[in-house]
């Protein structure tokens, strides 16, 4: 039975003064059980974390390699006049250019200038109930690595997102869910404030976006 999505969701958007400072944290893991297909090193490697400054204030987010030069992230979190990207905690990225998809989905790609970022290739089919993932991202500005499970979906409009637990915390907007094969199943953008679950953009729904991109002259894939 699909459930009509009617509880309020808060992006995932950690912003801070443009004062503050960012310590260079080592990644945490919340649990073993990571994706038996990637190893630790190379699931911190393929995510990274969004850094939007401008106006006073900067917010970070997450996002994930899909090109040696594209990252994936949510389109709330390129609004700011300038978007870095950030591997590892190490090496701050400049960006030639970033886009939103179409149809007010929240996703975006940011093209960077290199060096190369580590890539996780899409799964063949969205995740089913029940389906254990695993989760990179910046809580915090943290980098942090969790066990979550797909829950089921919630429906909005013609719109099907993912729900997921635990509960995301501000920071992981775009952060990737993998399978136990390493492949991308969804990337997290909010989280169900009346269900304490997070809400997870489909891989079927990133494939389009992708596609629209290419399209474009985006060189994503």
């Amino acid at each position: 039975m699909r459930t009509v999505l009617v509880a309020a969701a808060m992006l995932l958007l950690w912003g801070t003064a443009a004062s503050a400072t960012v310590q260079h944290l080592q990644p945490r893991t919340d649990s073993p059980e990571l994706s038996a297909a990637l190893s630790t090193d190379q699931l911190t490697s393929a995510a990274v974390r969004i850094d939007g400054r401008g106006g006073g204030r900067f917010d970070i987010g997450s996002g994930v390699g899909v090109a040696p030069d594209v990252v994936l992230t949510n389109a709330h979190l390129i609004n700011d006049p300038a978007t870095f990207v950030t591997q590892r905690d190490e090496n701050v990225l400049s960006t030639s250019r970033v886009a939103p998809a179409r149809k007010g989905l929240d996703l975006a790609v940011v093209v960077t200038n290199g060096p190369d970022v580590t890539t996780v290739a899409l799964a063949p089919r969205d995740p089913e109930p029940g389906e254990q993932v695993t989760m990179v991202g910046y809580p915090w500005g943290q980098r942090t690595i969790t066990n979550a499970r797909i829950e089921g979906t919630l429906v909005r409009g013609d719109t099907t997102v993912l729900r997921f637990s635990p509960e995301p915390h501000p920071g992981q907007s775009g952060s990737p869910l993998i399978d136990a094969e390493g492949r991308l199943v969804g990337i997290a953008f909010a989280d169900e404030t009346a269900g304490g679950q997070g809400l997870a953009i489909p891989v079927s729904d990133v494939r389009s976006a992708i596609e629209a991109w290419r399209a474009d002259g985006i060189p994503v894939g």
